[in-house]
């Protein structure tokens, strides 16, 4: 009877051990699993993110007076305006969306003195509105002529807007047609203005052609490129770790073994993702981004931008 309860005993051991290593031995040599990223030459770029809105460079006002007043410049709101003078619409020689160039005939009015006095555009563009009607008398604006130059207009915060250079290259998109299109930094305003709270400052990109469906006033977006380095090695930002920095290399060593080394670098140019590392590794290095999925947030070194000269 003894012997029966041992030997049971001994097999319920057995099993027991054999379930334990089931699970036990897979877990201690399975291979941890990381996300990592292959070193190699690419372009490391940075950008600044602008909104705004595609404008006219400017919008004219003529009236009973042979001077234009420019009443919008690059989106601004339109400004009304008085001429001074009050004088009677004879005739009305354009309608609204019609182009005119420079000396057509816009409209007539009779002068105080009782002469005929006829308004001629100063400058080629659109009608964009004709705000009175022949043989009225009136002192304020009769047509309102739009340059028809697109322009963008889109503000940048203090902290990116020296980041910022005239002739840089900026891709622009149109959320409400879906359209993308590029252009270049024409210039960067001087004086700030607070937006939601935020000193911000006026950047114009000076584009060639527009979007078919475009239309003036339609919220834009630019991304304009203000640093970019070709044909460089890079590691993503969330790479980095320590204080050095340092980035780990996953290592393989045949089909079953592995390893990490811990290697310091040196950062070059430092873009919206991706970071220059000028010494500290070689292309095909696999860097690691990231443990079972879980890719850590990215670590920043130095000052934040715009607390330095030029942002750096």
């Amino acid at each position: 009877m003894k012997k029966r309860r041992w030997l049971w005993l001994s097999g319920s051991a057995v099993l027991l051990v054999a379930v334990i290593a089931a699970f036990a031995v897979p877990a201690l040599t399975a291979q941890t699993e990381y996300e990592t990223y292959e070193v190699n030459s690419t372009a490391v770029v940075k950008t600044v993110a602008a909104n705004g809105q595609l404008a006219e460079s400017q919008l004219l006002a003529y009236g009973p007076s042979k001077q234009a007043i420019l009443t919008s410049s690059n989106g601004s709101e339109a400004l009304p305006v008085q001429f001074g003078l009050s004088a009677e619409i004879t005739q009305i020689e354009v309608t609204r969306g019609e182009r005119v160039q420079e000396g057509d005939l816009l409209f007539s009015y009779v002068s105080a003195l009782g002469q005929s006095v006829r308004v001629r555009a100063i400058a080629d563009g659109i009608v964009r509105s004709v705000d009175t009607a022949e043989g009225l008398i009136t002192s304020g604006q009769v047509v309102s002529v739009g340059s028809a130059q697109p322009v963008v207009s889109v503000f940048a915060s203090e902290y990116d807007a020296d980041l910022v250079d005239v002739g840089q290259s900026a891709t622009i998109e149109l959320d409400a047609i879906n359209a993308v299109f590029k252009g270049s930094v024409l210039s960067i305003g001087q004086v700030a203005r607070s937006l939601s709270g935020i000193k911000q400052y006026e950047v114009l990109v000076e584009v060639d052609e527009i979007p078919e469906g475009a239309r003036f006033g339609m919220s834009a977006t630019a991304e304009i490129e203000v640093e970019r380095a070709d044909s460089v090695l890079a590691v993503p930002l969330s790479a980095l770790i320590g204080e050095l920095p340092e980035v780990q290399i996953l290592e393989n060593k045949g089909t079953s073994s592995q390893s990490v080394k811990t290697v310091k670098v040196t950062l070059g140019t430092r873009g919206d993702s991706l970071v220059e590392i000028t010494s500290g590794l070689k292309a095909g290095d696999l860097v690691i981004v990231g443990l079972a999925g879980d890719v850590p947030a990215p670590v920043e070194f130095g000052p934040p931008r715009g607390t330095t000269n030029n942002g750096r």
